[in-house]
């Protein structure tokens, strides 16, 4: 039963006066201390974003430059100069370039700024959606502690920049909490939105059809067990025209439709790429360049387990132990995440484990800031009196890191 609340206007303001914070004190202490790494910025600019600089070549002010470092430098470049044939930045899924070229119109065309404000209006309505939902399916005592953890996790740190991490999440939110509820409309325009925010947005029909086929096949395998198979052939409607399940308040919707939406997100980004570029996989081959990422690792297991054993760097782009141990970290949470709801564990594989497999750990720590059965498994986890203490522990050990990659992802040092 799905619980009316009352205090995400709370949680929300909360939100809100702890981002002004964080922002608040960062730039303080970038004002005082910068500590920029000119060289490898240098360095890395003139083997990504050599046409880039061509193309925007008056580049950042002293200051300004901490919050367009790594990945937010390609986004910027695709929103103020868009998606060309040979640019190495189309390896980047462009509905977030898209959006903050839009929102530059209402800050006087600065882009960065435009970024920085979308980013953090999206986390903080991510945030909150994801305490709602989680209160009115576990109560309020784990959605708060779910949040803090999710707020805290040193991945997290992006969700305040201008990456994908903060649009990603919020779509997400806005998916999960359609299935939850029955609202299927916001849902299928999130559904399709993913895809064209990020590569793995198209699986998110993985826990749509969960949705869509764990009820059906609940009912048929009850009635099996009292009538056998003529309740099939007796009433063939449900096979022949499926529908989501309908929660209190909620409105039926053909499951097909809701199905369709990931895949026809994944066919307007190529036709947006072929518009673009000439090529509809012109982002896929742009993957190349940075030999992270790609489909095939999906199915090559073994490569996947032997680079769980090669660290070789506390925190690089590759052989990060820091990503392997927040990887076994959501291993370890697996057992929590079943109790807490099998789709939840649907979640966790689309969110989680596969861009942990596609990319074999680089810039996990990033992508579980978006794995958030996660954060709910560990949050019901402390709500016990025995497990209590753990809760501080927890955030304690993930706000040290959250402020060390902090430092190091406004300074030009890898994070994530």
């Amino acid at each position: 039963m799905l619980a009316k609340l009352n205090s995400w206007p709370r949680v929300l303001l909360g939100l809100a006066l702890f981002k002004l914070a964080y922002l608040g004190l960062l730039g303080g202490a970038l004002w005082l201390w910068p500590d920029f790494d000119e060289t490898r910025q240098g360095a890395t600019q003139a083997t990504w974003l050599k046409l880039a600089q061509e193309r925007n070549p008056e580049g950042f002010g002293p200051f300004a430059r901490h919050f367009a470092t790594w990945d937010a430098a390609h986004y910027l470049l695709l929103s103020e100069a868009g998606y060309a044939k040979g640019l190495r930045s189309c390896a980047f899924y462009p509905l977030w370039p898209v959006l903050i070229r839009g929102g530059a119109v209402c800050t006087g065309g600065n882009h960065l700024i435009a970024g920085m404000v979308l980013a953090n209006l999206f986390s903080l309505a991510g945030w909150t959606l994801f305490y709602v939902v989680a209160a009115g399916r576990f109560g309020e005592t784990t959605a708060r502690r779910a949040l803090v953890l999710l707020v805290a996790f040193p991945g997290s740190l992006f969700h305040q920049f201008i990456y994908t991490e903060a649009l990603f999440f919020l779509l997400v939110m806005v998916l999960w909490r359609g299935l939850e509820r029955g609202r299927y409309g916001g849902a299928w325009v999130a559904a399709f939105l993913l895809p064209l925010t990020r590569a793995v947005g198209v699986f998110s029909v993985l826990p749509i059809a969960w949705a869509w086929l764990r009820p059906m096949w609940n009912a048929e395998r009850g009635t099996r067990n009292t009538t056998g198979l003529r309740s099939i052939f007796n009433s063939p409607s449900s096979i022949l025209h499926p529908t989501l399940p309908v929660p209190s308040g909620g409105t039926r919707r053909p499951a097909w439709a809701l199905l369709a939406a990931p895949p026809l997100g994944w066919a307007m980004y190529l036709a947006l790429m072929g518009h673009w570029t000439g090529n509809p996989f012109e982002g896929m081959e742009a993957q190349k360049y940075w030999g992270a990422h790609a489909i095939s690792h999906l199915w090559n297991v073994p490569k996947f387990i032997v680079g769980f054993f090669e660290p070789t760097h506390w925190h690089a782009f590759k052989g990060s132990v820091l990503d392997r141990c927040f990887f076994l970290l959501l291993l370890y949470s697996l057992p929590l995440i079943w109790r807490q709801g099998k789709d939840l564990l649907v979640w966790t594989y689309v969110l989680g484990l596969l861009p942990a497999m596609s990319g074999t750990f680089v810039s996990f720590t990033r992508f579980e800031s978006t794995v958030f059965p996660l954060f709910l498994a560990l949050g019901a986890f402390t709500v016990s009196r025995k497990t209590r203490w753990l809760f501080p522990a927890l955030v304690g050990a993930m706000a040290i890191l959250h402020l060390v990659l902090l430092w190091r992802f406004v300074n030009y040092r890898w994070a994530g």
